[in-house]
């Protein structure tokens, strides 16, 4: 099963399989050479402890070996380096292991080397860490070197298998790193301590030498050895052009996605990300929110209404370029098995577009007169320049509209918190990236007490999403998904707008590169 840089929060249902063979005309090297990667953004700390970034994680699963890994193809993860798992009773998550795994330097990884990195998560706590996705962990208990029980605090838990998958799950030499303490990066250089499908051999200021683990107990096995060269995006952009960086990846903005997708010697591959940006409401304090002079839950709701008829989600992609963003109809990442495109038809046209009329007819059912004056905040810290400008376009077509006078409050990560603590924040522009590949990531931010969208509460949508963490059978967990995101999006605590791009660059004689929903790219499968 492959294992991708840029292995993200979802699970798609049907994969693009875009896999491209390059033979451009640049620079290439003989078939031995090291493949040389650009890696748009910093190296993370070694220790999986330190960090449960989606960054983070998509580096060290290149390292670390995992029980279960995301498949595209599948509703659930699938076995890594597990044999097989299975719930073999309520509250029991039973997991076997391949025979004779090793790491690379030497020392056995067994059933023992599993329960100590994910008791180690939970002991250290560490602040950036992962250990919160544990919550549900009672206890784990070795069967023998093998097998290994998970007892959890329900009997299903359907975001467990996820866990495993994710940044908290990865497998680690107990014989290696510290259990009170994160480890430094150099001792676990120094103690190979690795085990996924790539051995981190050497580290400098510039680069990162890795080369394949042939004893790495997943699929593929890694062939070629990869020299990584981490750093901003414009300059590793400029070494892809002159050939000196065959391949270029990470988080890439929009002004580098287009001035490299017009060079003829550079191919590319893209599909959507798991990064989806909304438009959230404060329930207390948006026009007619419960805390304000004016209290009316009606008018409030036809002012998200009114909101929802305008957006013109095709215009915000093309002012960012195809390359950067798509639009998004629902909740949750498209591709998602169970994802829907219920804004298409709930809200505007009809058909995905906007109707100025039917957001008239919102505000003039409810008396209220316009425009209606709205404050819009948004963290650049979060979106950074690219949501600025979505973020105007979207004011822009409000104030069109006639209906509406939007003032964007741009701020910074600590500004924004203390606007929030101050009452002041009516509607936030945000973003939502799941690290863990759990389609009810997108969704769990809207229960009951959420910080997504302060003040809404709904007990039905609350049982709806109990009911999908416990629902075993994959159809009906994603009919289950349907009916949650058609039940909030009739409330409106949050509207949908787009949804990111994940593009990769290549040039040269590099073959096995690929792109799909879920899997922008795999390393491991790069071959010169």
């Amino acid at each position: 099963m492959s294992r991708s840089l840029l292995r993200r929060a979802i699970a798609a249902a049907t994969a693009l399989a875009v896999i491209v063979t390059l033979g451009a005309c640049a620079s290439g090297g003989s078939a031995s050479s090291p493949i040389r990667v650009g890696w748009s953004g910093e190296v993370p700390p070694l220790d999986p402890a330190a960090s449960d970034s989606l960054g983070s994680f998509a580096f060290l699963t290149q390292l670390y070996p995992s029980l279960l890994v995301v498949d595209a193809d599948q509703a659930d993860p699938v076995p890594e380096i597990a044999e097989s798992v299975e719930w073999t009773e309520d509250g029991v998550y039973t997991a076997v292991l391949k025979s004779g795994l090793v790491f690379p330097n030497g020392h056995d990884l067994t059933t023992s080397d599993v329960k100590f990195s994910l008791e180690r998560q939970l002991a250290l706590q560490s602040e950036d860490g992962a250990w919160r996705r544990l919550a549900n962990l009672d206890s784990i208990e070795i069967i023998d070197d093998t097998t290994i029980e998970f007892h959890l605090g329900t009997a299903i838990d359907t975001g467990f298998p996820f866990v495993l998958a994710g940044p908290a799950g990865l497998v680690l030499d107990e014989e290696a790193f510290f259990a009170d303490e994160l480890t430094p990066d150099a001792d676990i250089i120094d103690a190979q301590a690795f085990g996924g499908p790539y051995v981190l051999e050497s580290s400098s200021d510039e680069v990162l030498t890795l080369t394949p683990y042939l004893g790495f107990g997943g699929s593929p096995l890694a062939a070629s050895t990869l020299e990584l060269r981490a750093g901003d995006d414009g300059d590793l952009a400029t070494r892809l052009s002159d050939g000196t960086v065959d391949v270029l990846a990470g988080r890439l903005g929009p002004e580098t996605i287009q001035s490299l997708a017009g060079d003829d010697g550079i191919d590319m591959a893209r599909a959507a990300s798991g990064r989806v940006r909304l438009l959230a409401f404060d329930f207390g304090h948006m026009p007619f929110g419960s805390r304000t002079e004016t209290p009316d839950a009606a008018k409030a709701a036809a002012v998200r209404t009114a909101i929802s008829e305008l957006v013109d989600r095709e215009a915000l992609a093309d002012g960012l370029g195809a390359n950067w963003v798509e639009p998004l109809y629902g909740y949750t990442a498209d591709g998602i098995p169970g994802s829907s495109d219920v804004f298409s038809a709930l809200h505007g046209d009809g058909e995905g577009g906007p109707d100025v009329d039917r957001a008239t007819a919102a505000l003039d059912a409810a008396a209220i007169p316009y425009p209606v004056e709205l404050s819009i905040h948004v963290d650049l810290d979060q979106v950074g320049d690219p949501g600025r400008v979505e973020i105007d376009a979207l004011a822009e077509q409000l104030d069109d509209s006639g209906l509406f006078t939007v003032t964007v409050v741009e701020t910074d990560a600590e500004g924004f918190g203390s606007a929030l603590v101050a009452g002041e924040v009516e509607a936030v522009f945000t973003s939502v990236l799941p690290v863990t590949a759990d389609p009810r990531d997108y969704l769990e931010p809207f229960r009951s007490a959420g910080l997504l969208a302060p003040g809404y509460a709904d007990a039905g949508v609350d049982k709806l999403l109990d009911e999908y963490a416990s629902e075993p059978d994959a159809d009906l967990r994603a009919a289950k998904l349907r009916e949650i995101e058609n039940a909030i999006a009739v409330q409106l605590p949050a509207i949908p707008l787009t949804q990111g791009v994940r593009v990769v660059f290549v040039r040269g004689t590099i073959s096995g590169f690929g792109v799909d929903d879920s899997l922008p790219l795999d390393l491991s499968r790069l071959r010169r």
